[in-house]
């Protein structure tokens, strides 16, 4: 019996990979040497709180550590600044409101799982008017495997209760490593070797959900 639904945020509820992608981009291009230097932080991991000032560094090796922790603040605000505009304005993936709201008349129990940083990823949640749909909602810098463990603990239910929906590598990797079922947005084509359910978007979730569960909640 499936109990809680897990969402990814970015590229499975709204389509706003791409404007990540972009303000990346425009942080950095106006900097000497910012392109080369954001892949190499990326290229390390974690989030736009640790990528940017390692940005900063590697922009300016001998700096003076206040003048760079500063500039890390300014590039990582900028970037914030910049998702917010972006994201407020991006589309939904198809089906999402519907799904959120069918799920909830259903009595599921409704969470988000983002990598985007928790400061974050609510503002945009309650900006975005998704809140009200929502039993919790879980960002960055913990992974989404954690998460996971964090919403099974707190709604008190077994792996094989919980439903994992997303479209990127870590949110297959989490729900791998947590024994929860997983379904796959594939709009975007980001996890190569799909597994299990896939849909292009949303709208097919619900019935989906319908025929796993021997009966309505």
């Amino acid at each position: 019996m499936i109990r809680v639904v897990v969402f990814d945020f970015d590229g499975t509820l709204v389509d706003s990979n791409g404007v990540k992608q972009a303000c990346d981009r425009a942080v950095v291009a106006h900097l000497p040497g910012g392109p080369d230097a954001l892949a190499k932080a990326r290229a390390k991991g974690g989030n736009r709180y640790t990528v940017y000032p390692d940005v900063a560094r590697l922009l300016d090796p001998c700096g003076d550590i206040k003048s760079i922790e500063a500039q890390g603040r300014a590039l990582a605000e900028a970037y914030s600044r910049c998702c917010a505009r972006g994201i407020l304005a991006a589309p939904e993936r198809r089906g999402a409101r519907d799904t959120l709201a069918r799920l909830k008349r259903r009595g599921l129990r409704i969470w988000i799982n983002s990598a985007t940083p928790s400061r974050d990823l609510r503002e945009l949640l309650r900006r975005r008017r998704l809140s009200a749909y929502l039993d919790g909602a879980l960002g960055g810098p913990t992974r989404k495997a954690e998460n996971l463990r964090r919403v099974l603990a707190a709604e008190r239910v077994p792996a094989k209760d919980v439903m994992m929906v997303g479209d990127g590598l870590d949110d297959l990797a989490g729900a791998k490593a947590v024994g929860t079922w997983f379904v796959a947005i594939s709009a975007e084509q980001r996890i190569p070797d799909l597994c299990g359910f896939t849909m292009p978007d949303l709208s097919k979730l619900v019935p989906l959900i319908d025929r796993l569960n021997p009966r309505r909640i």
